[in-house]
């Protein structure tokens, strides 16, 4: 849920850096199915009656198939992020550190409201994992990096996935930003579109090939099936980009991307709102409630996709992405990065903003 830079040898903190526009639509397009995802605990729907094929559809689709793409966003971010943070800072791995107590500190106050939120494990594995990679030699990083990440990632798989797969995705996302393998896969649409075509057939060959109690009682075929469908969705938006749709994709999400925190953030505050002001969201359908919570769901994301676009064409980043920059960077360097901000020119194949 971060935002990145892309690019891959450090610049002067002084230059305009654009943003990739790919990773925006991705990150707001991962964001709108984390909403789905905490939708029935948020709201406490259960799977009585009419709601049972509503929640098989949910544990197929939905649950454990956003997660890892944000986690690997967040991995590209820093990875990004690492390539300048030395021209931005005398002391870059404090000002990190710093960025990770900031997300710890707004994790730990967003589980009051959701538990088994993902900030406050995300600042944790910053900084167990992430922060000291950057000590590795230039020469060996992302190589290294990738090997420990794949590691970590076959064992989170073994686990059963969920938060045991934010190591090594963090780790290998960390490596894809920190090199120039993010700029080559985003101008070889083809490559993406062959990536995306092994995972689709891994998928439908893991749904087809296992029924529904199976994919949840082993935990790792699930979690396996959670990956390759989480990545089908990146190039599917990846190889829409590249088509007459890609105006549309980023009018939509683009805007929640770029104000990625302050949306998860806030789909929580309205989501606890409506679980106060309707508590038997269950009665108002004959689907356990499902019905009405997606529909809940998706006047939340029309309301913050105009506010995100109202919001940055006024102020340029969302209010918990300015507070947490600030954090991070300090006053100074923040009035400097603003100023850049305001000389940005977009394009389709930019890179943005941490």
């Amino acid at each position: 849920m971060t935002e990145t830079q892309t690019q891959i040898q450090p610049s002067s903190p002084s230059r305009p850096r654009a943003r990739i526009a790919e990773l925006d639509v991705v990150r707001g397009f991962a964001l709108c199915g984390i909403l789905l995802v905490n939708l029935p605990p948020m709201l406490e729907l259960g799977i009585e009656g009419g709601a049972l094929d509503f929640y098989r559809f949910y544990e197929d689709f939905v649950q454990n198939r956003f997660f890892p793409i944000f986690s690997f966003l967040f991995g590209i971010g820093f990875g990004l992020m690492w390539l300048t943070a030395r021209d931005r800072s005398p002391r870059p791995r404090l000002a990190l550190l710093r960025r990770f107590a900031f997300l710890g500190i707004l994790g730990g106050l967003h589980q009051l409201l959701q538990p088994g939120e993902a900030l406050l494990p995300y600042a944790l594995a910053g900084i167990v994992f992430l922060l000291p990679a950057t000590w590795i030699a230039d020469r060996w990083r992302n190589r290294i990096a990738v090997v420990i990440g794949v590691v970590l990632l076959i064992a989170g798989v073994a686990t059963g996935g969920g938060m045991a797969l934010i190591p090594g995705l963090f780790l290998i996302g960390f490596a894809i930003g920190g090199s120039g393998f993010l700029r080559s896969v985003l101008g070889h649409p083809g490559r993406v579109a062959i990536a995306g075509a092994l995972t689709l057939v891994i998928t439908i060959v893991g749904l087809v090939g296992t029924d529904y109690l199976t994919r949840h009682v082993v935990q790792w075929i699930n979690a396996g099936l959670g990956l390759t469908m989480a990545f089908t969705y990146i190039v599917v938006l990846l190889l829409l980009m590249r088509t007459p749709a890609e105006a549309v994709l980023k009018s939509v999400f683009a805007p929640l991307g770029r104000m990625a925190l302050s949306n998860y953030i806030g789909a929580t505050l309205i989501l606890v709102t409506v679980r106060i002001a309707a508590p038997e969201l269950a009665r108002f359908d004959d689907h356990g409630g499902y019905v009405t919570g997606l529909l809940v769901c998706v006047a939340i994301i029309i309301v913050q996709i105009i506010v995100s676009t109202l919001w940055l064409r006024r102020f340029g980043q969302g209010p918990l992405e300015k507070l947490w920059r600030l954090v991070t960077w300090g006053r100074a360097k923040l009035s400097a990065m603003h100023r850049n901000q305001r000389r940005e020119q977009p394009s389709a194949l930019t890179s943005s903003r941490e």
